[in-house]
């Protein structure tokens, strides 16, 4: 019972916090952060919606579309009603002479006419990087909060590049940061929409990381947390490597011990539901609040929302795994899986094979996720694809794990041994 208690007081204390943090963000006027939010206009109406960074492609593309919507939420709060306001989530997108919704463009109109009232609520999210936002904007501009970002998710990677080679070593560390790069990871530091859930995911790693074996408990924590933190943070990008990260680091570590497949798997389940009730949690207290705070039927436009994504008038299912599967960058990761699989055929580790199966279950979860989520993954499939770093990795792993490199090892140092000069 003790455990439960600690987990529901843990659960209201982050859940209160939000709430708090949310509040008093939108207690800071519109005025304090009108200046560096003008000079931000600019460069952002001349880059458009999805700028392409170095490389050109969907794929590669920030999500200024998105990014615009994070400002307009910190330009439509009211200070006068700061409850009211982090509850419903206003945004203004009733720009004139403009085609579709170029969100830019509706910045841009409703901070030319601020006495212009919103006239779309996003009650259903949490919207925190707008209140993270909204204190950054205070002494800096929107391009200079891209290169904050940039600067901590490359001190997190950094980091748990570290973490991950001092515990395991680099050879089963590089599956998960070839994963990474084969998901663009560089185009995730430069947006407000994208590093939120890749930030949560490599601070998880970090953690997941930390000294000793981490006990079963400590864990369930940690992904109850992280899942909680991703659905205050992100907007459906790709929640899932919050959960999926840290899960490869926690196999990496427990595939030392000696455990049956059963107990294998049963960690597994307890950890991913720990990290569910997290997630959706969050979620749903987001929508009571705002039924209590507000005169919004939150529940009832959050599940009209659900439905939407979960829709397949437009697409099948299968098309939308498809449509994201199509991303993996197919001919590095082929030539990955190939060098592992001759090293695991001439030095195969039959012990491995357990860890192997767990890796590729866990490397299931993004395409069950794109499955149930069909319409917004098919829709969206130039961000959420990013998920697959979890497949990725996972593959990789599952090779890895038949490979007997104690084995390897030997047979490397006795070569090494056999090539010196003898002395007579």
């Amino acid at each position: 019972m003790k455990p439960l208690l600690k987990y529901l007081k843990v659960f209201a204390i982050i859940i209160a916090s939000f709430f708090t943090f949310s509040v008093l963000s939108c207690l800071i006027p519109y005025k304090s952060i009108q200046k560096n939010i003008e000079k931000s206009l600019p460069e952002l109406l001349e880059e458009g919606n999805y700028p392409n960074l170095i490389l050109k492609g969907d794929k590669y593309s920030q999500d200024n579309f998105t990014d615009a919507a994070i400002l307009n939420v910190m330009v439509c709060s009211d200070p006068k009603r700061p409850v009211w306001s982090a509850m419903s989530v206003p945004i203004f997108c009733q720009a004139p002479n403009t085609e579709g919704w170029y969100v830019i463009k509706h910045l841009d109109y409703k901070i030319k006419h601020m006495d212009l009232k919103p006239n779309v609520l996003y009650s259903r999210y949490w919207f925190g990087s707008a209140s993270v936002g909204r204190i950054l904007l205070l002494v800096m501009r929107y391009q200079d909060v891209k290169w904050l970002l940039y600067i901590v998710s490359t001190l997190l990677l950094l980091l748990f590049a570290v973490k991950m080679v001092n515990r395991v070593g680099w050879i089963k560390s590089l599956p998960l940061f070839l994963a990474l790069l084969f998901a663009n990871f560089f185009v995730t530091q430069f947006s407000m929409q994208f590093f939120p859930v890749m930030a949560i995911a490599l601070i998880g790693g970090i953690l997941m990381c930390g000294k000793g074996q981490k006990p079963q408990k400590k864990s369930a924590m940690l992904l109850l947390v992280t899942g909680m933190f991703t659905a205050y943070f992100d907007l459906l990008t790709a929640p899932l490597l919050t959960l999926g990260l840290p899960l490869v680091v926690y196999l990496i570590l427990q595939s030392e011990e000696e455990k049956s497949l059963y107990e294998i798997f049963k960690s597994l389940v307890i950890l991913c539901l720990f990290w569910l009730i997290g997630y959706a949690g969050a979620w749903a207290m987001k929508w009571v609040l705002t039924i209590i705070f507000t005169d919004l039927a939150a529940i009832d436009i959050a599940v009209l929302s659900v439905k939407a994504h979960t829709d397949t008038d437009t697409n099948t299912r299968w098309d939308s795994v498809v449509r994201n599967f199509n991303q993996i960058p197919l001919v590095w990761l082929n030539l990955v899986l190939t060098c592992s699989l001759l090293l695991a055929i001439f030095r195969f580790n039959k012990k491995g094979i357990k860890w192997a199966i767990a890796f590729l279950a866990v490397g299931l979860f993004p395409y069950v996720w794109y499955w149930v989520l069909a319409h917004h993954s098919y829709q969206h499939w130039w961000f959420t694809y990013r998920a697959q770093v979890i497949s990725m990795a996972c593959v990789m792993y599952a090779f890895v794990s038949l490979i007997d490199w104690e084995r390897l090892k030997l047979k490397l140092k006795i070569r090494k041994n056999e090539k010196q000069p003898q002395n007579h």
